[in-house]
């Protein structure tokens, strides 16, 4: 079984740092051209099912991989990015300070603070388990278009770690993971945070 892990293409808001969370952003034009190049890179690849979350920027970019491998398409809730309630659209930095001092209060860790009226990491996997879970069994090849905080969720628990785990990649816009279940029911990762389908043109633009 061989999965790949793809982060959606830019949007605005993630070129102004802002979180986006549930807040259905679409792809900005760099972000509609990544996906294109991410498109073109997956021709010559054997899917059996692409899985996507609901939000307008995963899917915009999970159709593009319909296109180009014909695989079949299934959209879940459940693949959203992680819910900042009420900051979506602050700032990271702001985000991330208000986090630390929540931790800081109440005397939790960072990864089980819960923004109001939105969610915490270990909330996030909790949402994500039982789908990974369903996807594994399937036993097929199939590529999962998400969000940066969910990828990192879901590739912590491909290679069994923790919510914690999660919190060590950082994935840049249609970056891929490609994971191979080996005979011993473990993961390996084959590539890593891979942008290499991106000409230096959109990169550098």
């Amino acid at each position: 079984m061989r999965l790949y892990l793809v982060r959606h293409g830019r949007t605005a808001w993630n070129i102004a740092g802002r979180a986006q969370g549930h807040t259905d952003i679409p792809l900005d034009e760099i972000g509609l051209e990544q996906r294109d190049l991410l498109a073109q890179s997956f021709k010559t690849i054997k899917l059996d099912r692409i899985y996507s979350s609901d939000l307008m920027r995963a899917k915009q970019t999970a159709e593009a991989l319909v296109d180009a491998t014909g695989a079949p398409l299934e959209v879940y809730r459940d693949l959203r990015e992680r819910g900042f309630g009420e900051w979506e659209g602050q700032s990271f930095t702001d985000l991330q300070d208000w986090i630390v001092q929540e931790a800081a209060r109440l005397g939790i860790s960072k990864i089980a603070v819960r923004p109001p009226g939105g969610e915490s990491y270990v909330d996030l996997w909790a949402r994500t388990s039982g789908l990974l879970q369903s996807i594994l069994d399937s036993d097929e090849d199939a590529a999962i278009v998400s969000h940066g905080g969910t990828c990192s969720i879901l590739l912590a628990q491909l290679i069994r770690g923790t919510p914690e785990s999660a919190r060590s990649f950082r994935l840049k816009n249609t970056s891929v993971f490609e994971l191979e279940r080996r005979e011993d029911g473990y993961f390996s990762i084959t590539r890593f945070n891979d942008t290499s389908h991106l000409d230096e043109a959109v990169l550098n633009r």
